[in-house]
Order: C-alpha cells, then sequence, then structure tokens
C-alpha cells in the first residue's frame, strides 16, 4: 500500500464512520461502482481517478487535496480540526486468531488488503475480524467487524473470542462467569452454552464494533 493509498485510505474511513454512511451509499449517491469505493477505503488504489476523488470531496464538502491528505481537513463552520494520524489494524480470520501474533507478523500492506483505521488511542487493539454465521445474532450480524484486544482481561459479561480445546475451535462468545464457573454463551439461544475449562483460552475481548452496512 502506498503512502498516498493509506492516506486516501485512512481520510475516506474516517469521514465514512463521521457521516455514519457505507461504502455501498456512497457509491449511490456519487453514482461510482461500490467496487471502486471499497478500494479506496482498503488502499487498493495507488492511482484513483479525478472525477472519483472530486465526486467524493464534493459528497463530504472537502476539497481534493484534503481528501488527499495535502491540506488539513476540517468539517463544519466551526472548523474543527480531524486528525488523520489514525493507525491501520489486519482483518484477519476467526480461526488464524489462535495464532494472532504470528498471523499478523507476516502481513504487509502490499500483501494483506482487509485492513480498518481505528484511533491510535485504542492501543491494545491488535486485529480485527469478521463476524460469521448465526451463533451471536442479532447482536452481531454477519460482516460486523470487530476490533479485538488481545491484551485486555476479560470480565463477566465481555464478548470475547476463545479457543474451546475440547472441539479444537476458535469461537465468538459472552463470557459469563457464575461464582467459581465460566461459561462461552452464544446470543442465539438455538446454540447450546460452552463450559469454559481450564484447557481454554481467550485470546481476546471485543473492544469496538463496526457495521458493514450493505
Amino acid at each position: 500500500m502506498s503512502e498516498a493509498a493509506l492516506k486516501i485510505s485512512n481520510i475516506l474511513n474516517y469521514l465514512l464512520e463521521k457521516a455514519h454512511i457505507s461504502e455501498a451509499k456512497l457509491a449511490r449517491q456519487i453514482n461510482v461502482p461500490r467496487a471502486t469505493i471499497n478500494r479506496l477505503v482498503s488502499g487498493r488504489t495507488p492511482d484513483p481517478r479525478a472525477s472519483t476523488l472530486s465526486a467524493i470531496a464534493h459528497y463530504f464538502n472537502v476539497s481534493v487535496d484534503q481528501l488527499l491528505g495535502k491540506q488539513p481537513l476540517f468539517l463544519d463552520n466551526k472548523k474543527t480540526l480531524i486528525t488523520t494520524q489514525h493507525v491501520s489494524i489486519p482483518i484477519i480470520d476467526l480461526d488464524d486468531s489462535k495464532n494472532w501474533q504470528g498471523v499478523i507478523g507476516k502481513l504487509r500492506p502490499d500483501t494483506h488488503h482487509d485492513w480498518i483505521m481505528i484511533d491510535p488511542s485504542i492501543d491494545d487493539a491488535k486485529f480485527a475480524i469478521r463476524v460469521h454465521g448465526e451463533s451471536m445474532w442479532p447482536q452481531f450480524q454477519t460482516n460486523t467487524i470487530l476490533i479485538i484486544s488481545p491484551e485486555k482481561t476479560a470480565k463477566n459479561r465481555d464478548f470475547v473470542i476463545a479457543y474451546v480445546k475440547k472441539n479444537n475451535e476458535m469461537v465468538l462468545r459472552q463470557y459469563i462467569v457464575e461464582d467459581r464457573y465460566k461459561f462461552l454463551k452464544a446470543i442465539n439461544h438455538i446454540f447450546p452454552t460452552i463450559t469454559f475449562m481450564d484447557s481454554d483460552k481467550i485470546i481476546g475481548v471485543v473492544i469496538q464494533t463496526r457495521q458493514d452496512y450493505d
């Protein structure tokens, strides 16, 4: 990922988040293919078309130079400065999160194209995962992005990703503590509650969610 592409990615992610709109909605509003917006958001377009940048800048009421990170980015009449010093963390598969350090240690922006921008103040966030399956529905719907902290200690009722040794699988569940017993509970009642054993391991705690609306 080039420096220019990363700047556009960071700024566009920030604008989308602040405007509370999805990539799909922006694409519809400015009549640009969603795939084009997705490539910009993920930093996979090193040389975007001027017409695309102009349409995006006009929609958010900023200049093209602001969108490119060449000028400070301001919003509203109060001229509140928006910092572009955000950082990106990789989105990885749930199964890979068991060995997240080894996995993300090998990732590079030019070979791994699934990243998400976060505020640098969240310094304990190391990676993210996308929700698949129905075990945590409707709390976490498919494609919801979960920001994970492997450093935070899990507390009662936290949402966690955990390794269950008996089944040799990674799961997303709610961590429940009752006296000396611990459980991994699904939100969807059709999925069984898992008794958390000493051989099981909490890999990380969910500290933020991002909903990817179509």
